[in-house]
């Protein structure tokens, strides 16, 4: 039996092998060139969370958080970060990552600002517990008012959301030429409502949950019993009634307290 010629056969193997391996050397190639740029889309979620935390939504917008990760997280900012950092839609981007243009070094991955889209929400701890607990409070802070006090932030659960497109690159072979990317990321930060800045605040925040408030509206008429009954027990000179002292441990409940001074208002108390 005699077999047909099978010339250029070792050829046309090699030519198909070769594609194959060059698809996947491009494949791996830009895979490790996403990953980077993911690592920097989940730090932009984490960063909108935790600015989000720290700044409310008249103070600080999502656009303003927006355009200071832009700028701080995708490119390379070689200076101190500032509170006007930012780059706002339409800016051309300054110096990025090599890492972040095609395998020609020609074209960025990232083509403009608009590309990275962040944003946060804020709402109620979820699960049952939480949310009872979370009313119950609604219902004291509403006094804030009367009592004098500051009601405690709304929300305990912050989210921040992270999305950045990616450029298609027209020379890869089909159909990686045509990816249409968009890195998508999530970041959750729960709040602690009763965060304070100083200790006037932690004593604003603390006062609409007692009756030190509505007792310091009567502070003025409250004034002559005091005074009253200090006749009658010199220890009522210390009776400052409505007074929050949130950085002060009474005498009394330190050890080897009997050398130290009796507390006489002031300082850190808030009236």
């Amino acid at each position: 039996m005699k077999h047909a010629p099978q010339q250029g056969q070792a050829m046309i193997e090699t030519v198909v092998i070769l594609g194959v391996i060059v698809f996947l050397f491009l494949g791996v190639f830009y895979l490790g060139k996403f990953h980077d740029i993911q690592a920097s889309t989940i730090q932009s979620a984490r960063y909108a969370a935790w600015e989000r935390t720290v700044h409310s939504q008249a103070r600080v917008s999502d656009a303003n958080v927006q355009n200071q990760a832009r700028a701080r997280l995708f490119t390379w900012n070689r200076n101190a970060f500032k509170s006007s950092d930012g780059l706002p839609n339409g800016s051309a981007w300054t110096e990025q990552s090599s890492v972040w243009y095609d395998h020609a070094g020609n074209r960025r991955l990232i083509t403009r600002p608009d590309d990275v889209v962040i944003g946060t929400t804020t709402g109620s701890l979820p699960g049952v517990a939480a949310g009872t607990v979370s009313r119950t409070f609604e219902v004291f802070s509403a006094t804030a008012g009367l009592s004098g006090g500051e009601a405690l932030p709304r929300g305990g659960f912050v989210t921040g959301t992270a999305a950045v497109r990616l450029a298609n690159v027209s020379q890869l072979p089909a159909p990686l030429n045509k990816l249409d990317l968009t890195l998508r990321e999530q970041s959750a930060v729960v709040l602690d409502s009763w965060d304070a800045n100083g200790p006037q605040q932690a004593a604003l925040r603390s006062r609409s949950f007692t009756l030190a408030g509505p007792l310091a509206q009567l502070g003025s008429l409250l004034t002559p019993v005091e005074w009253a009954l200090s006749w009658i027990e010199p220890s009522f000179d210390d009776l400052h009634i409505g007074q929050v002292c949130p950085d002060i441990v009474p005498a009394d409940r330190l050890e080897g307290s009997a050398g130290l001074p009796t507390y006489h208002g002031g300082g850190a108390c808030v009236h």
